[in-house]
Parts: C-alpha cells; sequence; structure tokens
C-alpha cells in the first residue's frame, strides 16, 4: 500500500474513534441531565399528576416550554393542564422541554409504543417572534378505533 492509502487509512479510523467517544460523552450527559431532571420536584409533581391518570384513555399529551397539557380520548378534553411557571419554574428553551418529552417517553412505556402512539415535533410561534419547539404524543386512529370499541357497550339492533 501507499502512505497516501494507510494515511487515509488510519485518519478515517482515528476520526471514527473520536466520534464514537464524543458520542458516548454525549450519551453519559443526556443521562445525567435526565436523571437530574428525573429528581427534581417540578418532574415528581408531574409525575404524581399523570400516574393519578391511570384511569383515562389519553388521547394526547403535549410538551411544549409552558408545561404539559393532556386531553382525554372520550369525553375529548383536557384533564391536566400543568404549567411550569406556576409550579415553580419559569424555564423556558428547546433542552427542557426535549428532555420532559424523552422523561414522560421514559416513564410511561405506554406513549413509547409505536403501534399506540406517535410523536410529533412542532413549532410554536409566540407573540414576541420567538419560535419554540413543543412535542406531542398522540394516539394513532387505530389504536383510538380499538380502544373505543372495547370501553363501549355492545348494542343490539333489531330489524
Amino acid at each position: 500500500m501507499t502512505f497516501l492509502a494507510m494515511f487515509g487509512f488510519l485518519l478515517s479510523i482515528l476520526s471514527a474513534l473520536v466520534l464514537a467517544v464524543l458520542n458516548h460523552k454525549s450519551h453519559t450527559r443526556e443521562l445525567q441531565l435526565l436523571e437530574r431532571l428525573r429528581q427534581s420536584p417540578l418532574y415528581q409533581e408531574l409525575y404524581m399528576d399523570m400516574r393519578a391518570l391511570n384511569h383515562y384513555d389519553i388521547d394526547q399529551v403535549r410538551i411544549e416550554c409552558s408545561g404539559v397539557t393532556i386531553i382525554s380520548v372520550c369525553p375529548a378534553h383536557t384533564i391536566l393542564d400543568f404549567k411550569f411557571k406556576q409550579n415553580g419554574n419559569s424555564l423556558r428553551n428547546d433542552t427542557f422541554t426535549r428532555l420532559f418529552a424523552e422523561l414522560i417517553a421514559r416513564d410511561f412505556p405506554v406513549f413509547a409504543q409505536s403501534q399506540a402512539y406517535k410523536v410529533q415535533r412542532y413549532k410554536v410561534y409566540r407573540v414576541n417572534d420567538r419560535v419554540d419547539t413543543a412535542y406531542a404524543f398522540v394516539m394513532r386512529r387505530g389504536y383510538k378505533d380499538f380502544l373505543l370499541a372495547e370501553r363501549s357497550p355492545a348494542q343490539l339492533r333489531i330489524y
């Protein structure tokens, strides 16, 4: 092999190792941030409020910079409107929102099931021209039809 080929090969291996180390470092930092957020009183309060809703069929969970909103399937209304600012945290940034969405997906495994829910990322345009990233766990139509058919009483029609 020529010197140039060996140099290119070693350079690509070295860059792969550097990328692997940086990826591992980023992943451990992310896990530390998730654990710190999980131990915070704000998330503990949200977790307890969401645990209390386990008997509802949840149609949508929206995580925005302002708070978390949960909407039920039937009847379709807001069952939880958890505002971060009113619960002691006025920190508003996209990383905070993403970490909350990830923690909810980890702590409530039903939202991580791809057959039941899909995760959507969307933009929220504020009055002050600020654009925030928000996340929503939205129940899929097939799963919603299944739940509604399971919950509704059997109907007998006689013609």
